[in-house]
């Protein structure tokens, strides 16, 4: 029997209470350990900040799960062979972003280790076999299913991982990320992405209320990377088969955190720079060194992502008409605040 949707909202207020619960005792062990995120020349905090936001969010994200599958016996009989890749490369990918925050490790180990992560779900099963692409119907990848798939999750994993340079930032563009997939999941019935965004919903929600500026404790690679990898692999249980604008949903869903992606790597490919080397010129930077506050910047983020979300639903549900109207209303009111801040120059008279 299919989960039905106050099953979801359990797994999600379970998955936030005990993030709520975990992430005191996260910080105080990480305080007294010393696992601490000092100020440095990229970063904008100024003061050490515990940063293994991740390992609460793994054991929560984890029992909240369970506890789905433990109502639903047969989401897992039948899909026990992808969910098993997916909790592998859960687990690679939450060690090597713990091991990142603790010890540090280099760009390249930790690219090879996130594709590593990435074939564990792909290697079973969870990939993307076909494309609906516009004008030309459904195309099977055969072969280059399984190099896509992983690059995509890849891409995602990095791209909560650039987000997470702001307090509250990159959990809020989760939050807002996995509640579009719960609600479109539910109404497409997907019962296995909807368990798994419901979990990384209650998660992330719940974090917010520690890492909201001023952040308490930050979530940590091992907290980003994780994010970022449950999502990707959320995504590609899409159905494929649909129409080929609904088919391209999952990209809005997750719009913000790509379109970073994207923009750092013309950026830096651009400029000459190694495209893995980091560096302090993202998006909300720039936005920060015009004048923005950093509340500011981070609503500005959230309200351009729920636009992106807004967007899928409307595709989903056949409201296009209105949702686009209802986007470019949301539209001119940021182009609004953007030139207005431009034209004052912002703080420092740029």
């Amino acid at each position: 029997m299919t989960p039905q949707l106050p099953g979801y909202f359990l797994v999600t207020l379970l998955s936030a209470y005990l993030t709520y619960i975990f992430i005191p005792v996260v910080k105080a062990q990480c305080v007294k350990r010393g696992l601490l995120d000092f100020p440095g020349p990229r970063k904008i905090h100024s003061l050490p900040i515990p940063r293994l936001g991740g390992v609460a969010f793994v054991i929560s994200f984890s029992l909240a799960i369970l506890l789905g599958f433990v109502a639903d016996p047969g989401l897992w009989q039948n899909n026990w062979v992808g969910i098993a890749g997916v909790i592998g490369g859960g687990i690679v990918v939450f060690l090597l972003g713990l091991a990142d925050d603790i010890k540090g490790i280099g760009p390249v180990l930790k690219f090879f280790w996130q594709i590593v992560a990435a074939l564990f779900p792909v290697s079973c099963g969870v990939r993307l076999d076909t494309l609906n692409l516009p004008f030309h119907g459904l195309v099977h990848l055969g072969f280059w299913a399984i190099p896509l798939s992983v690059l995509w999750i890849v891409a995602i994993i990095n791209a909560f991982n650039l987000l997470d340079g702001l307090d509250g930032l990159a959990a809020g563009m989760a939050t807002i990320s996995s509640l579009t997939f719960v609600v479109l999941s539910v109404v497409l019935n997907l019962p296995l992405a909807s368990l798994f965004a419901a979990g990384i919903l209650g998660v992330s929600a719940a974090f917010l209320r520690f890492n909201y500026h001023p952040a308490q404790i930050f979530m940590g690679d091992s907290g980003s990377l994780f994010i970022g990898y449950i999502l990707g692999v959320t995504s590609l249980y899409w159905p494929k088969s649909y129409a080929s604008l609904v088919m391209f949903v999952p990209l809005l869903a997750l719009g913000v955190p790509l379109l970073e992606t994207a923009t750092t790597a013309v950026r830096r490919i651009v400029t000459g720079q190694r495209i893995y080397v980091a560096d302090r010129r993202h998006l909300f930077h720039y936005l920060l060194e015009i004048g923005f506050s950093h509340r500011g910047v981070v609503w500005l983020f959230y309200v351009i992502s729920l636009q992106f979300s807004v967007m899928a639903v409307g595709f989903v549900v056949g409201r296009v008409n209105i949702i686009l109207v209802l986007e470019a209303i949301l539209a001119i009111f940021i182009g609004i605040a953007l030139s207005r801040k431009i034209r004052s120059g912002g703080v420092n008279g740029r």
